[in-house]
């Protein structure tokens, strides 16, 4: 994890799997614009968020992984990086578990740990970023 490898292997493995779930997405589009106007439901919604945020955070991996291997901090802070960056993607997942299961309440909590996880790894990466010399 101290190379950022893990992040930027996650981040491609996030956007592949995201990019199927548009296409899926956008293949059942159809049955919505019936009247010539988007009726889209509060499920379909989340989903599509569920499917852009996993986009943007995928995105958001590979980038701070690629930033991970340029830092000269400790090996120690690195890996937390990482870690919580990981863990950042569990924003998405919960929104995209929200949005297929309706009646369920306990994504929601999912999101918000990946909410905190972000912004854990944007404070972290900026420590991180203040003690490396040269970028």
């Amino acid at each position: 994890m101290k190379t950022g490898r893990f992040n930027m292997v996650i981040g491609i493995l996030v956007l592949v799997i995201a990019a199927f779930a548009g296409f899926a997405l956008g293949n059942s589009i159809d049955p919505y614009y019936a009247k010539g106007f988007a009726q889209i439901p509060l499920t379909r919604t989340l989903t599509r968020v569920g499917h852009t945020h996993g986009m943007l955070f995928g995105l958001v991996n590979i980038v701070f992984g690629l930033l991970i291997a340029r830092l000269t901090c400790s090996p120690k802070l690195k890996t937390a990086i990482a870690l919580f960056t990981a863990l950042a993607l569990l924003l998405p997942i919960g929104v995209s578990l929200r949005g297929l299961n309706p009646g369920l309440s306990y994504p929601e909590h999912i999101s918000m740990v990946g909410g905190f996880a972000f912004l854990i790894a944007c404070v972290l990466l900026l420590i991180g970023v203040s003690k490396t010399r040269k970028i």
